[in-house]
């Protein structure tokens, strides 16, 4: 299991349009997402509520999310069944 990556911090604030998260990240946060981009050229990250707000004020930890799927082999066929080799003899015409 690899160590978590944290970036950036993310503080939920309430406006008169209801509650956001506001989320902010360092110069060294993304680098860190840069260095993180999957095949796809994309990011993802896990957004946590903190059990206590940091010194900060934040409420919220962003977490990099490195899982990728494993690579799957392409699908077995069934075997095809051989004829016997006195098919030709079997034909009843």
């Amino acid at each position: 299991m690899t160590d978590k990556i944290y970036v950036g911090g993310g503080k939920a604030i309430t406006t008169q349009y209801g509650e956001l998260l506001k989320i902010s990240f360092n110069r060294e946060d993304l680098a860190k997402l840069n260095a993180n981009l999957n095949a796809k050229g994309y990011v993802n990250l896990n957004c946590n509520q903190r059990r206590e707000p940091s010194q900060y004020g934040q409420t919220h930890s962003l977490v990099i999310d490195t899982w990728e799927p494993t690579q799957q082999s392409a699908p077995q066929q069934a075997p095809q069944q051989q004829a016997p080799d006195n098919f030709d003899e079997d034909i009843p015409f």
